[in-house]
């Protein structure tokens, strides 16, 4: 319970430091590492505390918050969350079906984090998963 308040509290600093926003003319250029979501999916461990910069398709956009997007690259079964912070704008719906461009950082979480109120029921949760804090993020044309 202390790790999760632990997690909490620094995720609500990161919140204050960063900021994702969707209009490109906003966006302030952040260095990153450039992956792909596919890998990102296989191996995001090898990335965790590093500011990356991924295109992926969206699957989801939290309609309860806006808060998270659900992305995927090649394989739609795997599916990676991108989290927003508390400065951030929600994401809109209007994004799912969209090509995005995130930029973030990297995050180990408790696999109770990425359980969705549209999860299905019976799914296992993991004991931890890995999320993208946004810092940016755009459409793709």
């Amino acid at each position: 319970m202390k790790n999760l308040r632990l997690l909490v509290a620094a995720l609500a600093i990161i919140g204050f430091a960063a900021s994702c926003g969707g209009n490109s003319d906003k966006a302030t250029k952040v260095d990153a590492i450039e992956v792909s979501v596919d890998s990102l999916l296989n191996d995001a461990s090898a990335l965790e505390g590093k500011v990356v910069r991924f295109t992926a398709n969206v699957d989801h956009a939290c309609m309860h918050g806006g808060k998270r997007l659900t992305v995927f690259g090649n394989v739609e079964s795997k599916t990676l969350k991108i989290d927003a912070t508390d400065s951030s704008p929600a994401f809109v719906s209007s994004l799912m079906g969209q090509k995005v461009e995130i930029t973030g950082i990297v995050r180990k979480v408790a696999g109770s984090h990425v359980a969705d109120c549209e999860s299905d029921e019976g799914n296992e949760v993991p004991t931890f998963a890995y999320v993208v804090e946004c810092i940016n993020y755009s459409v793709v044309e």
